[in-house]
């Protein structure tokens, strides 16, 4: 059996006692094609147990726990009744110990459910068929087993005595070698004492005299092995004593995990991106709210009550200072959330549009800033405004990962005698942008695998050797290039080169203002589970308009459902309950002119759903935190409003 168009599908049991679940991993499966794989779904052991004894499955997924019975269990007693084809065991948490348990009880892979994705199902199962065919094979005779072996993926060798006697094509191309003469004959002392770090073949010598003294296989375990022509693989060995040519013998496997690893990597990568673009949106936002009272409560002070208050002149005059310091402070804040807001906006599956270069630069170097000030002097050398077909906020990793390494290549002081540069050019249908910087440099002979997963010039602990290579993966994805140029003790400079744009992305597509004959006192109502949001509007309009505020979408949509009108409705997006999204519903069919007067007020966090909403929905946004002048902006009619003309305002 194979995953390949033209085989036959393959008959895939699942044994789940989850409903959810069962959909998860059924979707995973039909997203590999529906005539690729047939799914029975039983939901206990002894259903489990009966369709496995009818012999026409090729392979098994089960839970780890059924009810009373784990699937190790269920697995060890499907073994005991005859069934021998491959099962992969699903779980819901994290755990080494299982994964271990899962290995020794003979399963064939084990996955979590929460990195459960089509691509990662469909390779293990073709694996596991893989592995599968060949044990099969093994059992059933001993004439084919060199031509198997020689196929294995996986690297086999075999011990007679002390020495090698035999090593598969995959065994030398895993260890580096140029052929098997270079393995084969060799004592295993020597070959032990050459592949593998010394404390790893302390413990692997101990393992073989207890297996040669019980005749017992030494359990699975990870080593890394040190390739012939430089570097590592991390690898599974497992030896089993058997009989080889009618000779007693220890057959050697090892299994090459770095695909696994990586595969394992990226998707643990991808999915804390995703929790740290959540939590990123999330905390904008919640600062968004109280920045956004705290800067109109300001204004207010400013505008209105310290105006009126009795104090002399040096008093009005050191209270003015205060509150600007203070107002300088909030606009710090609230440039830090806007850097935050841009960082939570990565959408893997969204289509490039065209992009602000420096823009997206001076978010990257405002994230980065605390790294790069206590090491180098920071150079903006921008050419003309530039835009690229990218993703803001795929790109803004990108350049905040180029910013850091920069940053840390220089040695902390001595920022007078360092720099970092960034370059922007274009060239022709093409932008070039260039990060340099005057630290360490790499060596010559490792600036080919800089972009490698896992590679990484950093001591053990600070690096993880995956930040190159998914800025590249990034980069490639835009249709771009990376590069990179380097000498030890001269610095480094990064390529990336990307396909220009016609013209940046607008930052907010225009709106359409509602407009009123004439300018007059107005009926406000704002709409905010944040209570002290709605305060600081009010003391914005209360001297010239009517204001209500609401703390409670669903209270202002039975009020204004039930007849009261209102000229403008300043509402939040994001609220529990009731959204503003869905109060802008409710209008729409019930009094679509109240919905047109609906002025969005924005902190982040945005759902999908609302997203898609504010993209295409023609009512003016307001972002937190504003202004009182933004706030009077939605009222104040234009200087010609006598004419008839509001198109400065909302009313």
């Amino acid at each position: 059996m194979s995953l390949e168009a033209n085989a036959s599908p393959i008959q895939v049991l699942l044994v789940e006692d989850d409903e959810d679940d069962f959909i998860l991993t059924r979707d995973c499966l039909r997203s590999i094609g529906p005539r690729r794989v047939v799914l029975e779904w039983v939901a206990n052991c002894e259903q489990a147990l009966a369709a496995l004894e009818s012999g026409r499955h090729d392979v098994c997924l089960l839970d780890y726990r059924l009810g009373s019975m784990t699937g190790l269990e269920l697995l060890q007693r499907a073994r005991q009744r005859g069934w021998h084809g491959p099962f992969i065991l699903l779980t819901g948490q994290e755990d080494d110990t299982i994964d271990h348990q899962a290995e020794e009880a003979g399963a064939d892979d084990f996955l979590q459910k929460s990195q459960l994705t089509p691509t990662l199902l469909g390779r293990s199962i073709r694996y596991a068929l893989k592995h599968a065919r060949t044990v099969q094979a093994l059992r059933g005779s001993q004439e084919s087993f060199r031509e198997l072996i020689e196929r294995l993926p996986d690297g086999v060798s075999v011990q007679e005595g002390d020495h090698l006697i035999y090593a598969n094509p995959a065994l030398v191309t895993l260890l580096g070698c140029s052929s098997r003469e270079e393995l084969v004959g060799q004592s295993i002392t020597a070959l032990g004492e050459k592949f593998l770090q010394p404390e790893a073949w302390v413990e692997l010598q101990h393992d073989i005299s207890e297996s040669l003294r019980s005749g017992c296989p030494i359990p699975p375990r990870e080593n890394r092995v040190l390739r012939e022509a430089g570097g590592h693989s991390l690898v599974e060995i497992t030896q089993v004593p058997m009989m080889f040519d009618g000779k007693p013998c220890l057959l050697w496997c090892v299994r090459d995990l770095t695909e696994r690893r990586q595969l394992q990597a990226r998707l643990l990568r991808a999915d804390r991106m995703a929790s740290l673009g959540v939590l990123a949106a999330g905390v904008a936002h919640e600062i968004n709210n109280p920045l956004a009272y705290v800067i109109s409560n300001l204004d207010h002070l400013e505008t209105s009550v310290l105006p009126r208050a009795e104090l002399s002149e040096g008093s009005r005059r050191e209270a003015r200072e205060l509150l600007s310091d203070t107002r300088q402070g909030a606009v710090r804040v609230s440039d830090i959330v806007r850097q935050l807001k841009m960082f939570s906006r990565v959408d893997e599956d969204a289509r490039p549009e065209s992009v602000d270069v420096h823009r997206v630069l001076e978010m990257s170097i405002g994230m980065a800033m605390n790294e790069l000030k206590h090491r180098a002097r920071l150079v903006r050398d921008y050419g003309e405004p530039l835009a690229v077909e990218a993703q803001e906020g795929r790109l803004g990793q990108v350049f905040l990962n180029l910013l850091v390494n920069a940053a840390h290549a220089i040695p902390e002081g001595h920022v007078e005698r360092n720099e970092i540069r960034v370059v922007t050019r274009a060239q022709g249908s093409e932008v070039l942008i260039e990060v340099h910087d005057t630290g360490a440099g790499i060596p010559e002979d490792n600036l080919e695998r800089v972009f490698e997963p896992f590679f990484t010039t950093k001591p053990i602990g600070v690096g993880t050797g995956l930040g190159l290579s998914i800025c590249h993966g990034i980069v490639t994805s835009f249709g771009g290039r990376m590069g990179v140029e380097s000498r030890v003790g001269k610095g480094s400079v990064f390529h990336v080169t990307l396909k220009a744009a016609a013209a940046a992305r607008p930052a907010e597509p225009p709106r359409t203002p509602v407009k009123v004959a004439a300018p007059r006192r107005c009926r406000i109502l704002v709409v905010d589970d944040e209570p002290m949001i709605g305060m600081a509007i009010r003391r914005t309009f209360q001297r010239d308009h009517e204001v209500v505020t609401l703390t409670s979408a669903r209270e202002a949509c039975e009020r204004l459902t039930g007849g009261e009108c209102f000229d403008l409705i300043l509402c939040d997006v994001m609220m529990p309950e009731m959204s503003g999204v869905e109060l802008h519903q409710e209008l729409s069919r019930h009094s679509p002119e109240l919905a047109e007067r609906m002025v969005f007020m924005t902190g982040g966090a945005f759902t999908p759903k609302a997203r898609t909403f504010l993209s295409q929905v023609k009512n003016r946004r307001i972002d937190k935190p504003f202004s009182s002048q933004d706030l009077r902006s939605l009222v104040d009619p234009a200087p010609d409003a006598g004419t008839g003309s509001h198109s400065g305002g909302v009313l």
